[in-house]
């Protein structure tokens, strides 16, 4: 048997680093508190609305304004069309700023009205008896509402008094004072308008008359009654045939000029000569004499070619005489082609100069016929102009006149405002706060939301180790099994000692059964003989997980032997109905007795030897020589050597022990040990001989209703219907 190495642990999973908390199962285990925390929370508020109703009544009430449309004329039937929602809420925005205005406020608290309200009288002088209207209106800023209500043309004033009775006074006193300030800002608007309209009409009439009078003066300073239009006299149309006569004449002398330059560049070479250049060099009779020759030498030469090879001296001649026409004909087609630009260059300049004689006669032409249409237009148009601004100051003098009339129009029209009340305020006959609907609703989500609150935040800062999730967090820390209570058994067992014994198929001894398996296979796997159980803490159920984990291996047919080296609360041979002041541990440690004598048969087939007697229970011989030989000597009569210790934090003899034994299993109490505890405990371990297995969890409870639930379930139905 190969010992195994110091501080090895054995293989497990990459284990997460933080905690990973299920919120369904934090609410399954607390569950019952929800709706506890619920009924308290209603009871309280259900209170707090008695206590508030009493002591601290709000009654709420509305002054309602709708925006109006308006007058587009003073003379239409009905009001425009408003559909534009913006437009709707920005008007209503800014009529909800001037209700809010100080000085409106400031008439409101000082309407006569006022006086027989509670809320004015809070702000009486003692001194005067007579109200501080600014503190009031400091007051009635901040209490003040302007709600504007959404998808409707209303907004208004809201504000909420501990008197009914005074609410739609203040109300009303602010919306008459906003009224009143919203007609004085109209009829200033008005009367305004009016005076500007008045003040351009009089303006007009003094223009038109002043223009009368300079037309007048005009007509009779020229000595006519009327004027010919320039559009159709005779020097017009003379003048409109030079124009286009010059026009036309320019347009070619552009063109002349750029063909000019065209041909020049052509002779000069920095243009090549166009294709219609070449085309008309090609028309020449000499070149088509040539082209003539070349086609005859051609076709000799494909005639020679078929009949010799490419390297026979006839060939070679034939191509020379090919290529020396082709040389021929192309510089006789230069040649040609600066001839013919040589001749259309000279036919160009020609051109050129007798079109500029041309214009220079049609320009002085031109020059003599716009001096006469000037001076009749001159006089024309200073005559048009005058009738034109005459028209337009008569016009404007019609549209003035009409506006006037239309501002009086809209002003004695009542429809013209674009704010009218909408509803006015009433005494409020219930109360806006507090409200029974909201009040006990809200306490009771509140107090409900703050138990969860709680809860949550107990889960997140509590170190307690209460699944297997929890203990995965534990660096180095590999869960081997997981034990419910028995509480939570569907078979309802009294005792979890020897459960797989008494136990049957419940779901406490099918769980025992699963982890012996895990921790059995790890040391079949290591060839480990020896298991050592111990548990951080007191009462951490290390004699029960041993009792079962023996009983397992029994049933498997394995030769077990149990002992019991916890020397300070011995219990593991009463387990097994056995005496654990007999003959035991302590007693084979002193040499006293030898194996055969401490070891006393369970019922179930398990070897068991107790602590041993009180007098020799002595802690320092757990490491020691003896144990060491007591342990060997266990090795070689068992297949398994289960190992009772003490917790590690209560007594050294667990990590005493851990240097004796194959392997070490840590017993992890749920809802108790906390995770700083158990990695300390690891630690410890990983610096012992034995090799760490895993943990196993015990009395782990928050399965009720989850997928363990579920499970544990599923392992007593099938075992009863195997067992029928």
């Amino acid at each position: 048997m190969t010992p195994p190495q110091r501080g090895k642990s054995a293989p497990g999973r990459p284990m997460p680093k933080g905690r990973a908390i299920d919120p369904m199962r934090v609410l399954r285990r607390h569950w019952k508190g929800i709706p506890v925390w619920a009924v308290v929370g209603a009871m309280i508020g259900t209170g707090a609305f008695f206590l508030f109703a009493r002591v601290y009544p709000l009654y709420t009430g509305e002054y309602l304004f709708e925006v109006r449309p308006g007058l587009g004329e003073a003379t239409d039937i009905g009001t425009v069309d408003m559909s534009n929602d913006k437009m709707v809420a920005r008007i209503a925005a800014t009529q909800t700023v001037l209700i809010r205005d100080r000085s409106i406020l400031q008439k409101a608290v000082e309407d006569r009205n006022m006086r027989e309200t509670d809320w004015i009288k809070q702000f009486n002088d003692p001194a005067t008896g007579l109200p501080d209207y600014d503190l009031a209106v400091d007051d009635l800023e901040e209490e003040i509402r302007t709600p504007v209500i959404r998808g409707t043309n209303l907004y208004g004033i809201r504000w909420s008094a501990h008197r009914a009775a005074d609410v739609p006074i203040l109300l009303r006193a602010v919306g008459d004072a906003y009224l009143a300030q919203v007609e004085e800002l109209d009829t200033a608007v008005y009367r305004n308008n009016s005076g500007a309209f008045e003040d351009e009409g009089q303006r007009i009439r003094l223009s038109l008359q002043d223009l009368n009078d300079e037309l007048q003066a005009f007509i009779r300073a020229k000595g006519i009654t009327t004027l010919d239009d320039t559009r159709f006299s005779a020097a017009m149309y003379e003048t409109q045939r030079l124009t286009e006569r010059l026009t036309t004449t320019r347009a070619d002398l552009t063109a002349t000029n750029t063909a000019y330059l065209q041909t020049a560049a052509k002779l000069e070479g920095t243009m090549e000569a166009s294709m219609e250049d070449r085309l008309e060099a090609e028309r020449d009779p000499i070149v088509i004499r040539q082209m003539q020759t070349l086609e005859i030498l051609e076709a000799n030469l494909r005639a020679i070619r078929e009949r010799l090879s490419g390297t026979h001296p006839q060939v070679i001649d034939a191509e020379i005489a090919v290529r020396a026409t082709e040389d021929q004909i192309d510089s006789t087609l230069q040649n040609i082609t600066r001839r013919n630009l040589d001749a259309k260059l000279r036919e160009y300049a020609d051109s050129r100069d007798q079109m500029v004689l041309v214009i220079d006669e049609v320009e002085s032409a031109i020059e003599v016929k716009d001096g006469e249409l000037r001076e009749l237009a001159a006089d024309q148009s200073q005559f048009e102009h005058m009738e034109s601004t005459r028209k337009q100051l008569e016009a404007q003098r019609d549209e003035n006149t009409q506006l006037q009339t239309s501002v009086r129009l809209m002003q004695l029209r009542a429809d013209a405002s674009r704010v009218r009340p909408a509803a006015f305020p009433i005494e409020p006959r219930q109360l806006s706060f507090p409200r029974w609907e909201v009040m006990i609703p809200a306490g009771s989500v509140l107090f409900a939301a703050a138990f969860v609150g709680l809860v949550f935040l107990r889960e997140m800062t509590d170190q307690k180790i209460r699944s297997a999730s929890d203990v995965m967090i534990v660096p180095g820390a590999r869960v081997v099994g997981v034990l419910p209570d028995i509480s939570e058994d569907p078979l309802e067992i009294e005792s979890a000692e020897l459960a797989v014994l008494h136990g049957g198929t419940g779901v406490f001894a099918e769980s025992c059964r699963q982890a012996w398996m895990s921790v059995s296979r790890s040391m079949d796997t290591a060839a480990h003989q020896t298991l050592l159980l111990l548990s951080a803490a007191p009462e951490g159920g290390t004699t029960t997980v041993i009792s079962n984990f023996a009983a397992s291996a029994a049933l498997a047919g394995r030769k077990v032997c149990a002992i019991d080296c916890n020397f300070r609360r011995p219990h593991l041979a009463t387990v097994f109905d056995l005496d654990d002041g007999s003959q035991g541990v302590g007693d084979l440690l002193t040499g006293s007795v030898g194996i055969d004598e401490a070891v006393q048969k369970a019922t179930c087939d398990v070897d068991v030897v107790s602590s041993g007697t009180p007098g020799n229970r002595i802690f320092d011989r757990l490491d020691s020589d003896q144990m060491k030989s007591l342990l060997a000597q266990l090795r070689d009569r068992y297949d398994v050597v289960l190992v009772d210790a003490p917790p590690s934090i209560v007594a050294g003899d667990a990590l005493v022990l851990a240097n004796h034994v194959d392997a070490i299993s840590l017993v992890i109490r749920s809802d108790r040990d906390e995770r700083g505890l158990i990695a300390r405990v690891l630690r410890e371990l990983g610096e012992s001989r034995g090799t760490v297995l895993g943990e196993t969890l015990n009395l782990a409870r928050g399965t009720v209703g989850g997928y363990f639930r579920k499970n544990y379930k599923a392992m007593a139905s099938y075992g009863e219907s195997d067992a029928a």
